[in-house]
């Protein structure tokens, strides 16, 4: 009967600091990776969550999608926004150059970039303009279906501005349907 009471003692123990474990992962608190034009976004930066939500009150979504072409070359562009209180939080913007079939396009300054600024951030942030500042990384493109409107794909990057701390943005997913 010792043993016994032992052994499921042990076994809710284990259970209760798997909850735990699980619980205090914060990829978990990520949207699931999806191919469905599911219209989700998030990431890490700098281990903390980052998923669009609330509204500056214009009607304006949070997070948008576009898909132009633009002197002989299609664009992909996600625009993203946070809201916390009504009150403008962090954005996280990025452009993909030439992006025309699914596979990985490598992130530069000049070129498939991240643009991003906000307390969020610590109020450091680069401007759509700055083609200066490091950047290294890439995204995945995994489903480009323009006939059904869905963009779907991964990214990871780190970028280092000036008079700034390195930022790192990691678990980075997105599916969107336009």
């Amino acid at each position: 009967m010792k043993y016994l009471l032992s052994a499921i003692a042990f076994l809710m123990l284990t259970a209760m600091s798997c909850k735990k474990d699980k619980a205090s992962n914060k990829e978990d608190l990520l949207p699931p990776i999806t191919q469905t034009g599911a219209k989700t976004f998030g990431c890490l930066v700098n281990g903390k969550v980052y998923i669009p939500k609330g509204s500056n009150g214009s009607g304006t979504p949070n997070y948008r999608a576009i898909y132009e072409l633009f002197n002989g070359r299609y664009y992909f562009k996600v625009l993203t926004e946070r809201y916390t209180n009504n009150s403008f939080d962090g954005e996280i913007y990025f452009s993909i150059d030439s992006c025309n079939q699914i596979g990985t396009y490598p992130i530069r300054a000049n070129k498939n970039r991240i643009v991003y600024g906000g307390g969020f951030f610590g109020n450091c942030g680069i401007s759509g303009f700055d083609t200066t500042t490091y950047q290294s990384g890439s995204f995945t493109v995994t489903k480009l279906d323009i006939s059904n409107g869905i963009f779907s794909g991964t990214f990871f990057c780190n970028i280092k501005p000036a008079n700034c701390d390195t930022i790192r943005i990691t678990e980075g997913r997105f599916d969107y349907k336009f």
